[in-house]
C-alpha cells in the first residue's frame, strides 16, 4: 500500500481545516447574531429586542443560500402575520372580543396562508406575538410595527454576519487553492 499523493494529502488537510473553520464560524455567527441584534434593538429603543435576537438566530443556517431563504421567508411571513393580527385586532376590538378569540381567528387565517405557502409559516406565530406583547395603551398597528421591526433587524443582522463570515472563509481557503 503506497503513500497518497502529496497534493491529495494537502487537499484532505485543507478540506478538514475548512470544515472546522466553518463549524467555528457557525457558532460565532449564531452567538453574534443574537447578541448584536439584541444590542441594536436596545440601542434604537425597541420594546422587545428579544425578538430581534431570536430572529438573528433563526435565520442563521449552514449554507449562505439557506440563510438567504430563511431570512426572506421569515421577513415575508412576519409581514403577513403582522397584517393579519393588526387587521383582526382592529376589526374585533370595538366588538369587545377577547384576546384568546383574536388569537384563534388570526392564527386560523395565518394557518390558511401557511398551508398555501409553507415558507411563510412564521405568520402563524407572529399573530399571537402581536396580541400577547402589546399593552392596552398601544394600538395593534404600533405593536405590529415594533414586532416587524424587531424581526427585520434580527434577520438582516443574522444574514449580514453570514455574508461576512462566508467572505472571510472564501478568501482564506480560495487563496490557499491558488
Amino acid at each position: 500500500m503506497g503513500l497518497a499523493d502529496p497534493d491529495d494529502r494537502a487537499e484532505i488537510v485543507q478540506s478538514r481545516a475548512e470544515k472546522h473553520v466553518r463549524d467555528v464560524a457557525f457558532v460565532l455567527r449564531c452567538s453574534g447574531a443574537a447578541t448584536v441584534s439584541f444590542m441594536l434593538g436596545q440601542a434604537v429603543g425597541l420594546p422587545h429586542p428579544v425578538w430581534a435576537a431570536m430572529s438573528g438566530i433563526i435565520v442563521s443556517q449552514e449554507r449562505l443560500g439557506e440563510t438567504r431563504d430563511a431570512t426572506v421567508s421569515r421577513l415575508l411571513g412576519t409581514l403577513v402575520g403582522v397584517a393579519i393580527a393588526v387587521t383582526v385586532g382592529t376589526l374585533t376590538t370595538p366588538l369587545g372580543i377577547a384576546i384568546a378569540a383574536k388569537v384563534a381567528m388570526s392564527v386560523g387565517l395565518a394557518a390558511a396562508v401557511a398551508r398555501l405557502y409553507p415558507p411563510l409559516r412564521v405568520c402563524m406565530w407572529t399573530c399571537p406575538i402581536v396580541f400577547l406583547t402589546g399593552d392596552p395603551e398601544s394600538s395593534y398597528l404600533l405593536v405590529g410595527v415594533y414586532r416587524g421591526t424587531e424581526v427585520l433587524l434580527g434577520g438582516i443582522t443574522g444574514a449580514l454576519l453570514h455574508v461576512m463570515a462566508e467572505a472571510v472563509i472564501r478568501r482564506i481557503f480560495d487563496h490557499g487553492r491558488q
